[in-house]
């Protein structure tokens, strides 16, 4: 009878979970493809109302932006970098939960069983037969335990050490995050007042080129010129237009680039305060390569890494030796544990305390194998740091030469500057005399365009270069316009720029 109740009961479960997987096999692909439209469309809203709160949490900027303000507001509101932050708190997870190997672990656990029958027995007793039964029909039990690791090989203490290791992992994993942001807010700031300057020459070709055809259209009513030269001046106008806009183009990108680094709204309305600046970068490659040393945050990351995987080695080692446990028992059952055989069934308890070992002695190779991959690994990030350093003195060498160059490059754009603007007053006198060609005055002011921007793009590039030395040396964070202003040297560029536009 028992055994027909058992499969029935089989076959009824087994009815009920076919019909719910026939149920689940009924679904259309035209009913799943219209459950993904919608879950697309469910998101799109979710990123319209997350959009919504972003902007409004995101700050506002008017008025002047400094250098120094765009460092300190990238540094507070880059994405990337708040995401970044978060490996700290991770790492404080990981410490305070290797901590735990050390103390005790306390388990409660829980037990209902239901028996059919229990065994029984009579004996003789003066009053005649007694029944005695072994047990009872419903049995509980509750028990506590008290786990107390005392020894397990030295593996304790070395995932305690290595969660440690990886809390500065963490910290150097920010400090990287941090320079890569400030360099990127730092050179987008660049890029735009780059993007600012060269819209500036291109206004004033556009205003030069109209002052020029009005001049010629004049010349033409008088008889002096012909149809071809306004056309000529017509076409040049053109040009300097087109230029015009793809600069305005430029500059708008620019713009966006650093809003976004920084994390301000799209809204902003903010006009840049700080102004180039030509400063010769004195450093040695020996002081170069010093400071890379005892700055970098990937070379730091490495020497942790390397000791994290020590670590690594010594819990695999540790499965050589042997584990020992103090552990306290406490268990409350019903029938009461201590009694074996009772009329009546009542609440009791029993417990116990010891020590637990084990040693394995063979376990296939697998501990061997493991120290194997641990020494592995070891070498590998040994390596790794020397590929590191070598990479930190590739960077430092196309750096320095970089700033070299730069400075070379600026040095004789500021003499050509010159000579662009002093070409272009001879060309207009000899013009208006009748000396020059409209020809030569052209191309007197398209020479001077092209040396304005390369003079520019020359001390672009200067900045960018030094930008790249202390990012190589792992000290861009500590740079700014105050670490400018101290370097010697400080000549501002405005001087040969306004020498430039007063010739025009």
């Amino acid at each position: 009878m028992r055994a027909l109740r058992t499969a029935i009961y089989g076959l009824a479960i087994a009815g009920v979970s076919s019909a719910l997987l026939g149920g689940c096999a009924t679904t259309s692909q035209r009913e799943m493809a219209q459950e993904v439209r919608l879950a697309r469309a469910e998101a799109h809203q979710q990123y319209e109302s997350r959009k919504d709160r972003e902007d409004q949490q995101q700050p506002r900027v008017s008025g002047k932006l400094g250098l120094e303000d765009s460092v300190k507001l990238a540094m507070a509101h880059n994405k990337m970098l708040q995401q970044t932050m978060e490996e700290r708190e991770a790492a404080r997870g990981g410490v305070v939960g290797s901590r735990s190997a050390y103390l005790p672990s306390v388990g409660v656990t829980g037990q209902y069983q239901r028996l059919d029958e229990v065994s029984s027995f009579e004996i003789d007793t003066p009053e005649g037969k007694q029944t005695l039964q072994l047990g009872d029909v419903d049995n509980y039990s509750i028990a506590l335990t008290v786990t107390q690791p005392i020894y397990a090989g030295g593996a304790i203490s070395a995932r305690v050490r290595a969660a440690r290791l990886m809390s500065l992992y963490a910290d150097q994993t920010v400090r990287a995050a941090t320079q890569d942001v400030v360099y990127a807010a730092q050179s987008a700031y660049y890029d735009l007042l780059l993007s600012q300057h060269l819209v500036q020459i291109a206004e004033e070709d556009v205003r030069s080129a109209q002052a020029h055809l009005q001049t010629v259209e004049k010349r033409r009513a008088g008889g002096v010129v012909s149809d071809f030269d306004v056309l000529r001046a017509q076409v040049e106008l053109s040009n300097y237009e087109a230029n015009l806009l793809r600069a305005r183009n430029a500059i708008n990108i620019s713009r966006a680039n650093l809003i976004k680094i920084l994390g301000i709204s799209q809204e902003s309305d903010f006009v840049l305060s700080d102004e180039f600046v030509f400063t010769p970068m004195q450093i040695s490659m020996d002081d170069a390569v010093e400071a890379a040393f005892k700055n970098r945050p990937d070379l730091y990351s490495q020497e942790i890494q390397i000791r994290q995987q020590r670590e690594q080695l010594r819990i695999a080692r540790s499965r050589y030796l042997p584990t020992l446990n103090g552990y306290f028992t406490n268990t409350w059952a019903k029938p009461d544990p201590k009694s074996f055989a009772s009329p009546t069934i009542e609440w009791g308890d029993t417990w116990q305390a010891g020590f637990q070992g084990a040693w394995p002695i063979f376990d296939g190779f697998q501990r061997e194998g493991a120290i194997i991959q641990e020494k592995a690994r070891l070498r590998q990030a040994e390596l790794g740091l020397v590929a590191i350093e070598e990479t930190a003195l590739y960077e430092l060498t196309q750096a320095l030469l970089s700033v070299e160059n730069a400075d070379e490059f600026v040095r004789s754009q500021q003499l050509n500057l010159k000579r662009a603007g002093e070409g272009l007053r001879l060309a207009e006198v000899g013009y208006d005399q009748g000396i020059n060609t409209q020809v030569e005055l052209i191309d007197a002011q398209a020479a001077l365009t092209t040396a304005r921007v390369n003079y520019y793009q020359a001390i672009y590039q200067h900045v960018e270069a030094k930008l790249a030395v202390r990012r190589a040396m792992g000290t861009i964070v500590e740079s700014g316009p105050a670490a400018e202003a101290k370097e010697a040297g400080r000549t501002t560029i405005e001087t040969d720029a306004g020498a430039a536009s007063g010739a025009k």
